[in-house]
């Protein structure tokens, strides 16, 4: 079976409805004001679509409030006319209940899945990319270690193309980074973080340890440069000898970009101007010869050049690889094709671990 004849969906269910939410000339509501509202206003603005509220219920507003320039109202003081409305629920999780409370003043109701906007990028999947690209994405279909992959792939993709929120609960993993069915894990692990945030994930590298009766790790090196989260990342591991913690992002080699930090979902590198300029540095010159097992990468769409700058310890140390790769379109066609242009002998598989949306897809790279 091919790839492209499992890629069900054509059309954006986000914009489709939108179109329609214009074409009936009521008011067009966003309803939030989290990291899936200020995304979801980014791209609008972007695209040149408008907003004629946002709103938050009562309880969570503060007068004054805005989202990007947009000013925050809150919802009671629109469900309290006799004015109909289109909402769009910028929520992670949507209650029936609420939903139901809307219903005297709507017109059209989207609830969707924001990811579709992709993150720290202005480019989406859409059925032509996948028409496009369908003998590339046909062979990381092919090569997928299992069928719970394939699945994963196919739903990712669908979800992606159109912004419904029912793929991804069908194939998600609760245990993020360390499936028990396809990460192995030994004694004397060697574990590089990078995109550490607050210490989170090397908190759960130590549980999945624990849970299968090994060791504390041999050494950890944990990469955060946001300057927030860094010194959270210290105090979470300040008793861990073996964690040794840089505020340096990975790339491709020794310079220094600039930074956004923590806006909407994430804080990314970026070759624009901002305020936070950052030193960049490679897995290969700061893991120098230590013996690396596992490196994860979950830095904001830029795991490819990263992946560049570690291609020597790949080759020399065969690690197990979890890299994110849900940030770009073409990340599931370059960083494995990457992957297995400098080390052709891994196993790829994949898993989604997000519960509702189509975010932190991990693409494993297991040694055969």
């Amino acid at each position: 079976m091919s790839f492209l004849s499992e890629i069900v969906e054509k059309n954006n269910h986000f914009l489709v409805t939108l179109e329609k939410m214009y074409q009936n000339g009521n008011p067009v509501v966003l309803i939030g004001a989290g990291c899936l509202a200020t995304k979801t206003s980014e791209y609008m603005a972007r695209n040149h679509l408008h907003i004629d509220y946002v709103a938050v219920n009562e309880m969570y507003f503060s007068p004054g409030q805005t989202l990007n320039e947009l000013t925050v109202v809150p919802l009671e003081s629109l469900l309290n006319t006799n004015k109909k409305y289109n909402f769009i629920i910028a929520l992670q999780y949507v209650d029936p209940a609420f939903l139901n409370s809307l219903s005297d003043v709507q017109s059209e109701v989207l609830v969707y899945d924001p990811s579709f906007t992709g993150v720290n990028t202005e480019d989406i999947i859409s059925y032509d990319f996948c028409q496009t690209h369908a003998d590339a994405l046909h062979s990381l279909y092919e090569s997928l270690g299992d069928d719970k992959s394939r699945e994963t792939f196919i739903a990712f993709m669908n979800q992606r193309i159109s912004a419904r929120p029912d793929y991804i609960k069908t194939v998600y993993d609760e245990n993020h980074y360390f499936p028990t069915d396809i990460v192995a894990l030994s004694k004397s692990e060697v574990f590089v973080d990078c995109g550490a945030y607050n210490g989170d994930s090397v908190n759960a590298f130590e549980a999945a340890l624990a849970t299968r009766g090994l060791p504390s790790p041999k050494k950890i090196f944990a990469f955060e440069p946001d300057n927030v989260n860094y010194p959270l990342l210290c105090a979470a591991t300040a008793d861990k000898a073996y964690c040794e913690c840089h505020q340096a992002g990975v790339w491709s080699e020794e310079t220094t970009l600039y930074f956004d930090s923590g806006k909407a979902l994430d804080s990314k590198i970026t070759e624009k101007v901002t305020t936070n300029s950052i030193a960049l540095t490679t897995l290969d010159s700061v893991i120098a010869d230590s013996k690396v097992t596992f490196i994860k990468m979950d830095i904001e769409g830029a795991e490819l050049s990263a992946l560049e700058g570690a291609k020597n310890s790949i080759q020399r140390c065969y690690p197990l690889l979890a890299i994110s790769a849900y940030h770009k379109p073409d990340d599931l066609i370059k960083i494995p094709a990457y992957i297995k242009s400098i080390m052709p002998g891994y196993r790829f598989y994949l898993r989604a671990h997000h519960p509702v949306h189509a975010f932190e897809l991990v693409l494993y790279a297991i040694p055969a």
